[in-house]
């Protein structure tokens, strides 16, 4: 059964998590923001047009802006549905426990009150038998 320790280091290792991915954002939002200065006037341009060498193999592709927030989106969603799977398990054992502790009295007591009502049909019924048969022998 989880226990409140387990709660709290979940959420602290989600936090965490958060942290790291809202500094890797900060991290490309201040590279973003910093830009080139501009060059004087009198700088030397290249008038030959070259095309932009392919990138190195195994680099990642510079991610546009647009992207980034869809990528901060899902990013938040993917840890919420994890987060929420966890939390759920976690509920769940803990309602378990409580309501499989309620079930077993529940049941302690209605087997009490049924083995009661069934010793008291029975003697009344028991009565009823032995009135009748005395009855049947007065009259016999």
């Amino acid at each position: 059964m989880a226990t409140a320790d387990d709660t709290g280091d979940l959420l602290g290792r989600a936090d965490e998590v958060l942290g790291k991915a809202d500094a890797l954002l900060a991290r490309h939002r201040a590279a973003r923001a910093q830009r080139p200065p501009e060059p004087p006037a009198d700088y030397p341009v290249l008038t030959e047009v070259v095309s932009q060498a392919p990138p190195a193999a195994g680099a990642p592709p510079p991610v546009p802006e647009l992207d980034l927030a869809a990528l901060e989106r899902e990013l938040r969603l993917q840890l919420l549905e994890q987060l929420g799977h966890e939390l759920e398990r976690m509920i769940e054992a803990r309602v378990h426990g409580r309501v499989s502790a309620k079930v077993a009295q529940i049941m302690e007591r209605a087997g009490a009150e049924l083995e009661q009502e069934v010793r008291r049909a029975v003697r009344e019924a028991l009565v009823q038998v032995v009135q009748e048969e005395l009855a049947r022998l007065k009259a016999g």
